[in-house]
C-alpha cells in the first residue's frame, strides 16, 4: 500500500502543471479517490457529520499519498500541524499510522482554545472599518468560537480507537517566543500550517517553521491557492497566497495543488 500510494504521488508531482484544467481534474480525482477508500471515507464522513472540521474531501487522499511518500523516502516521520482546530487532520495522521502501521510521530502546535469574534456592535463596526488587522482578521476566518477543544479532539481521537496522548502537543499560539525556543532544535519532514491567516500571521509561520523541514520534506499551505488558476474548488485567502510568495526565496518549490491546499517542497 506504502509504495503504491508513494508511486501515485511522485507520477502526480512529476506531471504536475499549474494550469486551471490539471487543477480542476486533479481535485475531482483526489475526491474520487478518497470516497473510494473505506478508511479515509469513514475518516471524513465522521468529520463531516460532526462538523470537527473545514476543507475537502479531496485532502484525505492527499495525505495519504504524502505520508506514504514520506515513510518510503525518509523512514520514521516527524509531523507537524500548525493549527489543529478540532483534530481533523492530526486524527487522520494518526489513523493512516495506526492502519498501515507507518511509523509517523505526530505533533500539533495549537492553543486549544477559541478566538471568539465580537457580538454585533457599534465598536465592531468601528473596528472593522478603521482597524486594519481586525479587518483583516474577520476578512481571512482568524476568528473561532469558544470551545473546549480539547475535549472534542480527545473524543474525536477515541471515536477511530487512537491515543490522542501519542501526540506531542505543544500547546499555545506559534508565535509563542517559549514555544520557539522549545521547539528551535526540532526538525519535520512534514509541516502543515493552519493557523493564523491573516498575512503577517501566515508569513511569520512561514518564516519560523518552513526552515526546520528536512531537505526533501514538504510544507503544505492551507487556504493558500487564491491566485492559483481553477474553477471548481474555493480558493482560500489573498492574505495567505501572498505570504507564500516568500517560500521560493526560502528555498521552496511547489510541487502539486490540490483545492486551496499547496505542497511545497524544500529542494535545499
Amino acid at each position: 500500500m506504502m509504495t503504491q500510494l508513494a508511486n501515485d504521488f511522485r507520477s502526480r508531482v512529476q506531471a504536475y502543471t499549474p494550469t486551471a484544467e490539471h487543477h480542476d481534474r486533479l481535485f475531482a480525482e483526489f475526491t474520487t479517490l478518497t470516497w473510494a477508500d473505506p478508511v479515509l471515507a469513514a475518516h471524513r464522513r465522521h468529520v463531516e457529520s460532526e462538523k470537527l472540521g473545514f476543507g475537502d474531501p479531496a485532502f484525505h487522499a492527499l495525505w495519504a499519498r504524502l505520508l506514504a511518500t514520506a515513510v518510503a523516502d525518509f523512514g520514521p516521520v516527524d509531523a507537524l500541524e500548525i493549527g489543529v482546530f478540532k483534530g481533523q487532520i492530526i486524527s487522520l495522521w494518526a489513523l493512516l499510522a495506526t492502519t498501515h502501521n507507518w511509523p509517523v510521530r505526530v505533533h500539533a502546535l495549537t492553543p486549544l482554545t477559541g478566538a471568539p469574534l465580537p457580538p454585533p456592535s457599534l465598536w465592531r463596526s468601528l473596528l472593522f472599518r478603521f482597524n486594519a488587522r481586525f479587518r483583516e482578521r474577520v476578512q481571512s476566518g482568524d476568528f473561532y468560537a469558544d470551545a473546549d477543544y480539547e475535549n472534542i479532539i480527545r473524543a474525536h481521537f477515541t471515536h477511530h480507537h487512537l491515543r490522542f496522548e501519542d501526540v506531542r502537543l505543544s500547546r499555545g499560539y506559534s508565535t509563542d517566543p517559549a514555544l520557539r525556543t522549545r521547539l528551535a532544535h526540532e526538525r519535520f519532514h512534514l509541516i502543515y500550517i493552519d493557523g493564523d491567516h491573516t498575512y503577517e500571521g501566515a508569513l511569520a509561520d512561514i518564516e519560523q517553521y518552513a526552515p526546520k523541514i528536512v531537505p526533501g520534506g514538504w510544507l503544505v499551505m492551507d487556504d493558500a491557492s487564491f491566485d492559483q488558476l481553477g474553477t471548481v474548488f474555493w480558493k482560500g485567502y489573498a492574505s495567505v497566497a501572498r505570504a507564500c510568495h516568500r517560500l521560493p526565496e526560502l528555498g521552496f518549490k511547489n510541487v502539486l495543488t490540490i483545492g486551496h491546499n499547496r505542497v511545497f517542497q524544500r529542494q535545499r
